[in-house]
């Protein structure tokens, strides 16, 4: 079964940067699990594993601006009067500016009105060519109960085709 939207897939996967720096990895976590095209996964990851199947491990890169493409993100209305008096966005412009724990974030502005500036928040890594590496280690379709959790030491219950009815 090739991996696609609608099924319940579980993978182990590490993402670096282009000096080989981890930027994150399921080694730290275990296995992470997902339903592909909940936009619970990284779209770039997501898009990585489509059509791979159950054992299948693979490594490649994700283009900047492809992990979390900025047309998955949320856009925001900002009224003209939260920029600073001389800014003149256009489209295309990218603003900095703190959360609410004062973390920094990036914003590029997609629209501009007479009223209000459309923006949307950028990943923290949109900028950056990521490498991957990733392995399938389980997927079903998401009406069958989930498999328990392996055990310290123990393998990945395989939830290949022969548990599954094929349509």
């Amino acid at each position: 079964m090739q991996i696609g939207p609608g099924l319940v897939v579980t993978i182990e996967y590490t993402l670096r940067d282009a000096a080989g720096k981890t930027l994150e990895s399921s080694a730290e976590r275990g296995p992470v699990t997902f339903v592909m095209g909940s936009q619970r996964m990284l779209p770039g990851l997501s898009a990585a594993i489509e059509g791979m199947v159950v054992g299948e491990s693979r490594s490649g890169t994700i283009p900047p601006g492809a992990l979390v493409p900025i047309a998955t993100t949320a856009a925001r209305r900002v009224g003209r009067s939260e920029f600073p008096a001389e800014a003149k966005p256009k489209v295309g412009d990218r603003f900095g500016a703190k959360d609410l724990d004062g973390n920094p974030v990036t914003f590029e502005v997609t629209e501009v009105t007479d009223e209000a500036v459309v923006v949307h928040l950028l990943h923290p890594l949109h900028d950056v060519k990521v490498n991957y590496e990733v392995k399938v280690l389980a997927a079903r379709r998401a009406s069958l109960p989930p498999p328990p959790p392996p055990g310290v030491g123990e393998e990945v219950p395989d939830m290949t085709d022969d548990l599954l009815i094929e349509d």
